[in-house]
């Protein structure tokens, strides 16, 4: 497996610029809330599926959660709650109508998602949201913070690979839940995405979710395959957060547009989502019982299975 992977006025200067110094940026507000960010190496795992449907089972246990579609330029998370938001990221980095004064906040943006979650759309068929330069995505970034007082942990659906578009916004996050299938293709680039975010200047921890399962049985040796390599290549253990199998009713619910765990709750897809939800609520419970803890102080449960 590992064989596969890739691997006019007056001018006032400042000292750094007479010495030819760079002026350090300014510093990013960070949210204090719990970040986790829902990425995969490759497209069409179902990772935006997973997110969506995670937010409305956190949601139902009590948890305010907050989902940004990051997916820069092919959002697609309010497509699959039935919904049709007319503001959506690129008001934040363009402003409204295109005026840089009028940009908006990640919060003013929000709508209410089916089951109660906050929606911040992502934005869809724009070329230049999908190539933003680092200062425009800063103004992202920044802006979670935001949301801290209108949730208690934050979710954030990424675009799929390992562009600085996509990077940037994992290594925001204090959790990276990686998402992969029993595929051969999505299992390697699964790793190659694990190596990628373990380089990060401040990387998250990281954690697996295997989708479309036949079985545990078929998710299990999927982990099993990937944490071996990750152990013997990167001295890094892998944490199993979820194991979601194989269901029509997800693929019907995608279709129909209405999320799983809401049109079909007894499905077998829709419990296993529900027990991810539990792990990932254990994040916002630490935080609530230590609400001076370091942020990245708060997952001792992410452990080895």
């Amino acid at each position: 497996m590992v064989s596969s992977v890739y691997g006019p006025g007056v001018s006032l200067v400042t000292w750094a610029e007479r010495t030819g110094a760079k002026a350090p940026p300014p510093a990013r507000r960070h949210a204090t809330i719990p970040v986790v960010a829902v990425t995969s190496g490759k497209g069409g795992v179902g990772k935006s599926t997973i997110s969506v449907n995670l937010a409305i089972a956190l949601q139902a246990q009590g948890v305010r959660t907050a989902l940004v579609d990051a997916d820069l330029g092919l959002a697609n998370a309010d497509v699959l709650c039935g919904m049709s938001p007319t503001t959506r990221l690129d008001s934040v980095v363009d402003g409204a109508k295109g005026e840089p004064r009028q940009r908006r906040t990640l919060d003013q943006i929000a709508v209410p998602g089916p089951g109660g979650f906050t929606l911040i759309p992502g934005s869809v068929g724009l070329a230049r949201m999908a190539n933003l330069p680092p200062s425009q995505r800063e103004l992202i970034l920044d802006g979670l913070a935001d949301l801290d007082s209108v949730s208690d942990l934050l979710l954030i659906d990424t675009g799929a690979g390992m562009s600085d578009g996509v990077t940037s916004f994992v290594g925001a996050a204090d959790v990276a839940v990686v998402v992969a299938t029993p595929d051969p293709t999505s299992i390697a680039d699964a790793y190659a995405m694990i190596k990628c975010v373990t380089r990060l200047p401040d990387a998250p921890r990281i954690a697996l979710a295997v989708n479309q399962c036949e079985d545990e049985d078929e998710g299990l040796s999927v982990h099993a395959r990937i944490a071996s390599t990750c152990r013997k290549f990167l001295n890094l253990t892998l944490p199993l957060v979820g194991i979601v199998r194989s269901d029509d009713a997800a693929r019907d619910a995608v279709r129909a547009r209405r999320p799983l765990v809401l049109g079909t709750p007894r499905a077998r897809a829709s419990r296993d989502i529900r027990e991810m939800a539990l792990q990932l609520a254990r994040l916002a419970e630490a935080r609530s019982a230590n609400p001076a803890a370091p942020r990245r102080g708060l997952f001792g449960w992410l452990r080895g299975r």
